[in-house]
């Protein structure tokens, strides 16, 4: 008798998908069906990260000088700092998913200047 195969590459291609949306490895093991340290060795071999890597406090975001000026000008309008516009953005775009609508995925993404 075959065994089935359950992490398939197209599998694989959506697990870090399931990591940036903050599932752990057990969690993403029980929606597969499989066990986790089969979970564990697969992506192992196939070079993907089940740890969700946070941005943290100096990690660079590299921006354009025009959504900078943007950020800028927006910021102080409403009386804040870029930063806590930019974070009160990011929650919010987060909280509320709305990353497809944000980023226009129909369009592809222009790169940062």
């Amino acid at each position: 008798m075959t065994r089935r195969v359950i992490l398939t590459q197209q599998v694989l291609a959506g697990i870090p998908a399931l990591v940036a949306q903050g599932l752990r490895k057990a969690d993403i093991a029980k929606q597969l069906g499989c066990r986790e340290d089969t979970l564990q060795v697969r992506c192992s071999t196939a070079g993907i990260s089940l740890s969700g890597r946070k941005l943290r406090i100096g990690d660079p975001l590299k921006l354009s000088h025009k959504a900078m000026v943007g950020l800028r000008e927006r910021a102080a309008s409403i009386g804040c700092s870029e930063m806590q516009l930019v974070s009160d953005l990011l929650e919010v775009i987060s909280r509320d998913n709305l990353y497809d609508a944000v980023l226009d995925v129909s369009a592809p993404m222009q790169p940062a200047e």
